[in-house]
């Protein structure tokens, strides 16, 4: 498998239309990282440059120290899984599989030894006589991705191979993905939107945002101390609720409506700094017994069986932000009535809100 170094990756179209700028990543070999982001943040085009598929306009891209901007995608020993399957419609699973292999040139008995091992890994093998037509979604999937396992890339690439298909399927084919990398010890690049697949896929993700890179760090990291406001708001799932407070005269201290709030650390922003404070709806209690404590007006309820996710409004400083809250088990608020909830200080994530970077170390 390969090391990736990326050293200020740029890609500028004709007309002046900047899609990615100054990308910086260094990627160790058998890692498993998922590019994540909204739609247009510049996350397949990093992919495809890394394919070879799209040119490079500034920086650097090496694959185990050799600098490979001008190769060939040929030439680059990578294999790409689409979101489409990209599979030859007239083919067999067999000869989809195989087909790379032979124009390698490689020996016949070898070429059957791998396809034979990778319908094992995907359970295909009671398959490879069917055309893609006669498969499901699901099927077709692992075809494309069995197609990749069997020239045994240095660097394995997925544009949202996913997305296609449906939830239950999804969840299915990103546990065999996830154990695919663990047994193939292979090095993955994975581009989705899906901030769900993002955190159950990756030893590490690059969160974009307009062609440029919020932060990168293990999922537990960005959901645990995210750099940024987008970021905070971006993972986890309901997004992080925002109430807008001011910096105390002492620099320790936040006033949100007729609250001061201590911190545990110094916020880096002068008095009177208009600030965001996030706090997750996971992290929201029932109780005034919390360091912050807000009125949640109730609106609207889903039911999800294990946990109960409240929408409403909280009115603070005179204005009304929403806020939504996971309360663990059912329960049946009626609307327009309010609950009393609080925070724990260890739960609470400030970000000036002019910049959007965190303040709180």
């Amino acid at each position: 498998m390969a090391n990736l170094s990326i050293r200020s990756l740029g890609k500028t179209y004709p007309g002046g239309v900047s899609a990615v700028r100054d990308v910086d990543i260094k990627i160790q070999d058998g890692e498993f990282i998922v590019l994540v982001g909204p739609s247009g943040c510049g996350k397949s085009t990093i992919l495809r440059m890394i394919a070879g598929l799209e040119t490079i306009t500034t920086g650097d891209l090496d694959i185990d120290g050799r600098r490979v901007n001008d190769l060939e995608p040929g030439d680059r020993d990578i294999a790409m899984v689409f979101q489409n399957y990209a599979l030859y419609p007239h083919m067999t699973v067999r000869a989809n599989m195989e087909y790379g292999l032979k124009n390698e040139g490689l020996p016949k008995d070898e070429i059957a030894e791998r396809i034979a091992e990778a319908s094992r890994t995907l359970r295909l093998s009671d398959y490879l006589d069917r055309k893609p037509r006669q498969l499901s979604g699901g099927q077709r999937q692992r075809v494309a991705m069995g197609r990749a396992i069997v020239r045994k890339p240095k660097v394995f690439l997925f544009d949202e191979p996913l997305s296609n298909l449906d939830a239950k399927l999804r969840t299915q084919l990103r546990a065999e993905l996830k154990a695919l990398h663990a047994r193939l010890n292979g090095t993955f690049i994975y581009v989705t939107h899906d901030q769900v697949e993002a955190m159950s896929l990756a030893d590490r993700i690059v969160i974009m945002s307009e062609g440029k890179i919020e932060q990168i760090g293990t999922p537990m990291d960005l959901y645990l101390r995210p750099a940024t406001r987008f970021v905070a708001e971006f993972i986890g799932t309901p997004a992080m609720n925002f109430i807008d407070a001011t910096v105390g005269s002492d620099g320790h201290s936040l006033q949100i409506g007729e609250q001061m709030i201590a911190a545990d650390a110094p916020i880096h922003a002068p008095a009177g700094t208009l600030v965001s404070v996030g706090v997750r709806p996971e992290h929201l209690h029932r109780g005034q017994d919390h360091a912050m404590h807000v009125k949640l007006k109730t609106g609207f309820v889903e039911q999800l069986g294990a946990d109960t996710i409240v929408h409403g409004e909280a009115s603070t400083n005179g204005t009304a932000s929403p806020l939504g809250v996971r309360l663990q088990g059912v329960h049946m608020p009626e609307p327009g009535s309010e609950l009393q909830l609080g925070a724990a200080l260890s739960d609470l994530h400030f970000f000036d809100t002019a910049s959007g970077q965190r303040l709180n170390t």
